[in-house]
Order: structure tokens, then C-alpha cells, then sequence
């Protein structure tokens, strides 16, 4: 079976793509028996961070997206192990390599531009079931490059006007990908993350509903053990898993998405 692969994305920071991605990957791999492969296409390189992985120099997605003269490395080499017996993946990535390899797609045609991302995977589609990639908050060609690679796009927002409005902007990117370069790709509904009861809050739902934008269910909340869980390497659904909270809808919210997307029997 060849991977699905999945972006993550809004056009704002701060929404909680990698928190998100971490989490998901985490329960679609220990929960439901996937094999999993999330990869780091931020340059600030938090989702490393979410599993205490350290970058390694050489090995990570900058150096395969913009591999040196003297040769880049080989996928598998660069792909790092969640946790030992979980089958999940990391490839993960560094700060000023990834500012570098979005500068150079636009100006290099030898790194493949906005179909590179599509080229790095190739040889491991068939490896993995799930393959998520965290995506960074610009319109750029790195943006391009992932949703060109993707089978789907999922996009994610907080309860505030502003990252709605980012993240319709972020549909729209991919409706543009879609129509003109990757004619496979789909938008799924969005994830809502942070969500609390207040007035912004409930303006952005009668704008998703005003929209038809569904949102996958359950919604989740802004929980104490999901940001806390980040200085302890590891997503709060690994960190916390007795502790009751917000992070606790992550096992449902990714069975829902593993449904949507053609990926539903699991071990759950």
C-alpha cells in the first residue's frame, strides 16, 4: 500500500500545527497500528523537539530537499524512531537549513521546486501508511512543495477571526494546487484546536457554519497537559496518558481523520 500523505496546515502561527501533528502521529501509530512518518517542514523544528530527537547534522529534510555538491544522504538514513516499538517515524529538520532550502527552490531547478518535496518521499511511500507532514505558516514554496506531495490537505485553526481568515487562505492555496499542478489532492474538514467558550470562539463556528466548513469532531480545548507535555519530549497523549484533559480527544479525533482519508481499520 502506498502512503497517504497529509499536510497540516494553516497560514498562521501559533494555531498548533506541530502540537497537532505530534499528537496525531503519536495515537495513529500507538492507538491505531499505523505506520507512521511525520516530517518536520518547519525550520524552527519544534516537532523534533516533541519527541526529544536531536539533529543530527547532515541527516534531516533540509539535506534532502537541498542536498550539498558532495551529495545529499539517503531517506531512511535521515528517519529517526519515536519511540522504540511504536511504529512512527521522524525526519526531522534544523532552523537555517530549511530558511536556505525555501530561498533556493525558486531559483535551482536541479532541487525539482514546488514537486521536491514529492521527490524526497518517493522512495519510502510504500513503507508507511500515514505520512504527515508539518507544514510552515507562509504561502511559500515550501507550502507548495508539501501540498504538491499531498494526497490531502487538513487544515487546523484556533477560535480567533484572524487565524480563520489565515487558514481559509491556506484552502485556498491548495484549491490553486489542486486545479493547477496536483489534481489528486483533497481538503478534508479542519481541525479546531484551542477551543474555549467565548465570543470570538463563537463567531468563528457561525463562520465555519456559514461557510459549510465542517470541522472534524471532537473539537479540542486548550488543556493544561498538551502544552506541558513539550518539556518532557514526548506529545501529551505518551506524556499523560492516565491523566484526564484536552489531550485525551486526541485518540477519537484521529480515528475520525484515519476514516475520512481512507485509512479507518485500526487496532483501536
Amino acid at each position: 500500500m502506498t502512503a497517504i500523505v497529509a499536510s497540516i496546515s494553516s497560514l498562521k502561527g501559533g494555531v498548533g500545527k506541530t502540537t497537532t501533528t505530534a499528537n496525531l502521529g503519536a495515537t495513529a501509530s500507538d492507538v491505531y497500528g499505523k505506520r507512521v512518518l511525520i516530517a518536520d517542514g518547519d525550520p524552527q523544528g519544534h516537532l523534533s523537539d516533541w519527541f526529544g530527537i536531536e539533529r543530527r547534522p547532515g541527516l534531516g529534510f533540509a539535506e534532502l530537499l537541498n542536498p550539498p555538491a558532495s551529495g545529499g544522504p539517503a531517506i531512511r538514513d535521515c528517519l529517526v524512531q519515536a519511540s522504540e516499538g511504536v511504529p512512527l517515524w521522524v525526519l526531522p529538520t534544523s532552523y537555517t537549513e530549511m530558511d536556505e532550502v525555501e530561498a533556493r527552490l525558486s531559483s535551482d531547478s536541479t532541487l525539482g521546486g514546488i514537486w521536491s518535496v514529492n521527490r524526497v518521499l518517493q522512495p519510502i511511500l510504500e513503507d508507511f501508511d500515514l505520512i504527515l507532514l508539518d507544514t510552515r505558516p507562509t504561502l511559500g514554496n515550501l507550502t507548495s512543495a508539501a501540498m504538491c506531495a499531498s494526497n490531502v490537505v487538513i487544515p487546523i485553526t484556533e477560535p480567533r477571526v484572524p487565524s480563520f481568515q489565515s487558514t481559509v487562505a491556506a484552502v485556498q492555496k491548495a484549491e490553486r494546487i489542486k486545479s493547477m499542478q496536483n489534481p489528486a489532492l483533497a481538503v478534508t474538514g479542519w481541525i479546531l484546536n484551542k477551543w474555549a467558550d467565548h465570543k470570538e470562539a463563537r463567531t468563528v463556528a457561525d463562520l465555519m457554519r456559514d461557510n459549510n466548513i465542517a470541522a472534524f469532531q471532537p473539537v479540542i480545548g486548550v488543556g493544561e497537559y498538551i502544552p506541558t507535555a513539550y518539556m518532557y519530549g514526548n506529545p501529551a497523549v505518551w506524556q499523560f496518558p492516565n491523566h484526564r484533559g484536552e489531550h485525551r480527544n486526541y485518540a477519537e479525533l484521529t480515528g475520525n481523520i484515519l476514516a475520512t482519508i481512507g485509512l479507518g481499520a485500526g487496532v483501536a
